[in-house]
């Protein structure tokens, strides 16, 4: 049985850009919902993103893509 699997999505805020993101576990991930959209929406797009970009590689692979995902959503803190 395989477990399920977590991928992290860090979110960036700046003032006048808004919510971007990126991850560790999805390589070349970058994005970010509208500028003056909520930290929430910014989870939700950030989540859309990485089953498309998983399911994509699954697809290139031939392989079925299997949406067992956990996220954890990480917001550093302010230096």
């Amino acid at each position: 049985m395989d477990d399920m699997r977590t991928i992290r999505v860090t979110h960036y805020y700046e003032d006048g850009y808004g919510w971007s993101f990126d991850s560790p576990d999805v390589p070349g991930l970058v994005g970010g919902p509208e500028n003056d959209a909520p930290y929430e929406a910014s989870c939700r797009h950030a989540e859309s993103a990485v089953r498309f970009a998983l399911e994509g590689d699954a697809d290139e692979r031939g392989e079925p893509f299997v949406d067992d995902i956990a996220f954890r959503h990480l917001v550093p803190a302010s230096a």
